[in-house]
């Protein structure tokens, strides 16, 4: 360490905030490493070993990120050159050289003139290290099964689970995951004093898999697996632009696009289950030997942006700046039909699945034709009408406009809605296929759709965002001042709950460098927002109860028109109370000794009956220590702590037919019979409360809010979920220079806890002593615990070579309630298969040497 630079002064040297400044490193001396030859001076450095690792190093949570495996090392090399004469410079860096980690540099150029900057470098991203694949195939566009197992189950559900988990038995653990590679470039220039141009380009590879859920049959899946998706993409990005600055005006104009293409359009896989069917008559499992997805989708953005400042020093040293961007988001992949099978023999709806489901002509248009564009403005004033007042104002505007528009319709049957997971499920209209995909016919037909809540179209989700604020900073002193900051912030939404909310802000703000040895900052934050009024269906317009009628007549379930509670508030819609208050404190306990406190609290109320509700809660607390005992030692540490909880209510929906009167009973549960019909026999123990009669004129009202004596959303089958988190991180370092050798040592410990407890009414819900047993009061706790403990003993050997001695030592441990028992048993039913047990504890040694020589 540098003995004189500023972080080793006596008193340690603080920067304008308070804070410690660094202890430099010695600066080398070029002329005496390096002659200069030509005019130019260079300087470069190789750094290269060898690393033991040793212990659960395959493991994800020691992968992810970064790639440590034993064997020979090139850790870091640099070169740099210089020829002050011409101010010319060359600057070549990189590192892990030939890992999947690596990453290299290369910048030149000319001082205030020009510079162009190279980069290459990888990312390796491991989601499973504990993945049994039952294909052949990983990371291509075709899955297939080599063990023998029969495509499509091998004829019933008990069978099929036998075969699948005695090929799992002897199957190895594989790791899925995904390499990032990215290269570009950037070069600027200086056209003229004012004028100055530049451009990038980059290209991002991502190569891989990743586990994927994979459903076959309707409502709710009749079989469910886990694949490996294929990653295989490429990210282009291009931008070029002009600034002009001179005293008084500044100006840029941007122009980028962003081009994303998905090397794998579809991702075909072989079906070992057993499918149970639901809602398509005619098929059995063997009709369905393989599945298919269309992966995402080929896109592109493109982006232009214009900015302009300018001083106003004439009134009151007034700085305006005005920024205006359009953007379009657009794709048009190739759809594929809804099934790759002829399904003969299959009726859906009464109408014959054969050779009309398979081919793209089932489809209203073959390419999705997809649009989304973006328009923003904003304006920003800032003045300074005395020495210590300063004011700005904002105005921001954004809006989207969703051009897409898909109608589902079949042009082959003239049938409304779709075919579910390769044809195992359906959500058809079948009253409305002489409508021959024209949605006006079909309204005029001015028929009772069979459900209401079939998609027939897609819903453009546009909205408009305004924001407009002011704020003012003022100082009291030489050593404190107040800020205050008032915003209101507007939205309007498309076919949301609620057309438009907007939440307003106030912001105070308190800073003082004198009343104490430090710096204290302290600042608190009120929210509230409010809207228009609720709406409970806003997508009709795009589902089948907008083709005619709502039901009038007795006998049926009008459960599928209404979607949604009345009390629902979605959180992003809620009206919401939200405080929030900050606080830090640095303090200069001694000369070398100096400390921080950290405090936040954040409390966001929401006031809705069901959804997000009640008060959700945040604080943080961070306490940080730094020593430093002149130019030999450093000491730290640091502790953190953020708890928060977060509260849900819901209701568990039951039925609502017209024509039946219901029952409702002192425990909560609820019977129905038919209007005018004997009543229900009384539940031993209870109680009859209340009836409720649904007729075709009163369902939609007595039936689309939570009340106690609702058919449909019966307060007694609500239930609440709390989710408590608590995070801790605590670490600690020291630097310390022996003279001939240099030690850096830390360590890391992090914890972390969520609890999710829940309350509901057994009896309500039809719960048995049994099943009430095993549905319990909360999930197992989410546990995370990781140690890592780093030493680094520098040893130089003469001013060219130095020697690096590593040590390192890894723990970490998951505990997650989702992959319980998925290891010891990946297929608890017959038509489910896990082949994924999610992260596994790991522990994880590293040893090395490396050899630092100075070129």
């Amino acid at each position: 360490m540098d003995e004189d630079g500023m972080g080793t002064r006596e008193p340690a040297a603080r920067t304008p905030s308070g804070q410690f400044y660094d202890i430099p490193r010695t600066p080398v001396d070029l002329e005496e490493l390096t002659p200069s030859e030509g005019g130019w001076q260079s300087f470069g450095h190789l750094e290269f070993g060898a690393i033991e690792v040793d212990g659960d190093a395959k493991r994800q949570g020691f992968r992810n990120d970064q790639h440590l495996e034993r064997g020979a090392v090139i850790e870091s090399f640099g070169f740099s050159a210089e020829q002050p004469d011409q101010a010319r410079y060359l600057e070549i860096v990189g590192g892990s050289v030939g890992r999947n980690d690596q990453s290299y540099g290369l910048r030149l150029g000319r001082y205030n003139d020009w510079k162009l900057n190279l980069f290459y470098n990888e990312t390796p991203h491991v989601y499973t290290s504990a993945y049994r694949s039952l294909w052949s195939g990983l990371g291509t566009d075709r899955l297939t099964i080599e063990s023998g197992l029969p495509l499509g189950g091998a004829g019933n559900g008990p069978a099929t689970r036998t075969g699948i988990l005695n090929v799992l038995s002897t199957t190895d653990e594989v790791e899925l995951g995904v390499t990032r590679r990215k290269a570009g470039l950037r070069f600027d220039t200086n056209l003229s004093a004012s004028w100055k141009f530049y451009s990038s380009y980059s290209e991002e590879r991502r190569e891989g898999a990743r586990p994927f859920g994979a459903v076959f049959g309707g409502g709710g899946g009749g079989g469910n697996i886990e694949v490996a998706e294929t990653i295989d993409y490429t990210t282009r990005d291009l931008l070029a632009g002009v600034q002009y600055a001179d005293a008084v005006n500044r100006f840029n104009l941007q122009a980028s696009a962003s081009i994303f293409r998905n090397n794998v359009d579809t991702l075909t896989f072989d079906n070992p289950l057993y499918i149970n069917l639901s809602g398509i008559a005619g098929l059995n499992s063997s009709r369905f030997p393989q599945g298919r997805f269309d992966l995402a989708p080929s896109n592109e953005h493109y982006h232009l942006k214009g900015e302009y400042g300018r001083a106003l020093p004439s009134f009151y040293k007034g700085n305006f700046t005005a920024t205006l961007a359009l953007g379009s988001m657009r794709q048009n992949d190739r759809l594929i039909p809804p099934s790759p099978y002829a399904l003969t023999g299959g009726m859906a709806q009464g109408v014959s699945l054969a050779d009309n489901w398979n081919t793209v002509s089932a489809l209203s248009r073959d390419s999705a034709e997809a649009r989304i564009d973006t328009r923003m403005a904003n304006l920003a004033l800032a003045l300074k009408p005395t020495s210590a007042l300063g004011v700005k104002g904002k105005l921001r505007y954004y809006e989207t406009q969703n051009h897409t528009e898909y109608w589902a319709c079949n042009p082959l049957t003239g049938q409304w809605g779709r075919l579910l997971n390769d044809g195992s499920g359906a959500s058809l209209l079948s009253t409305y296929t002489s409508a021959a995909c024209n949605a006006d016919a079909a309204r005029a037909l001015n028929l009772v759709p069979t459900a209401g809540n079939i998609p027939v179209r897609s819903a453009p989700y546009d909205y408009q965002q305004v924001n407009a604020g002011v704020s003012a900073d003022y100082r009291l002193g030489k050593t404190s001042s107040v800020n205050a900051a008032l915003e209101r912030e507007t939205y309007r939404r498309e076919h949301r709950e609620r057309d438009r909310t907007w939440e307003d802000k106030l912001k105070l703000g308190y800073v003082d460098r004198g009343i104490i040895d430090g710096t204290v900052r302290l600042s608190a934050e009120h929210g509230r927002r409010r809207g228009s009024e609720f709406k409970t269906d806003p997508t009709a317009p795009f589902l089948s109860e907008s083709f005619g009628p709502q039901p009038a007549a007795n006998g049926v379930n009008v459960t599928s028109w209404l979607r949604s509670v009345e009390q629902m508030q979605r959180y992003d819609l809620a009206d919401r109370d939200q405080n929030i208050v900050n606080a830090r404190v640095n303090y200069l306990f001694l000369p070398s000794l100096e400390g921080g406190l950290t405090l936040q609290w954040k409390d966001a109320e929401y006031l809705g009956e069901v959804g997000r509700v009640g008060h959700q809660k945040q604080g943080s607390l961070g306490l940080d220590l730094d020593f430093k005992a002149g130019p030999k030692a450093v000491l730290y540490g640091f502790y953190g702590l953020q708890a928060g909880t977060m509260d849900q209510r819901g209701v568990q929906s039951n039925a609502c037919v017209t024509g039946q009167t219901y029952y409702f009973y002192s425990d909560g549960r609820v019977l129905a019979a038919a209007t005018g019909g004997p009543a229900p026999a009384t539940p031993a123990g209870t109680t009859l409360v209340a009836t409720q009669t649904v007729t075709g004129a009163n369902w939609e009202s007595v039936c689309g809010s939570t009340s106690a004596t609702s058919p449909l959303f019966p307060e007694s089958r609500a239930w609440d979920v709390r989710t408590n988190d608590r995070n801790h991180t605590l670490g600690v370092g020291l630097k310390y220079d022996f003279g001939r050798a240099q030690l850096d040592a830390n360590f890391t410990r992090s914890l972390g806890r969520t609890r999710i407890g829940y309350a509901y009414n057994a009896a309500a819900l039809g719960l048995n002593p049994t099943q009430e047993a095993l549905a319990g009061d909360g999930f197992s706790d989410l546990r995370f615990a990781q140690n890592v403990l780093s030493l680094s003993m520098l040893v130089p050997i003469n001013k060219r070579a130095s020697l690096r001695f590593l040590g390192r030592y890894e723990t970490g441990v998951v505990r997650d309630w989702h992959y319980d028992g998925v290891a010891a048993n990946p297929m608890p039913t017959n038509n489910a298969a896990y082949l994924d047990a999610g992260p596994q504890d790991y522990s994880v040694t590293l040893l090395g040497v490396l050899l630092l020589v100075r070129l």
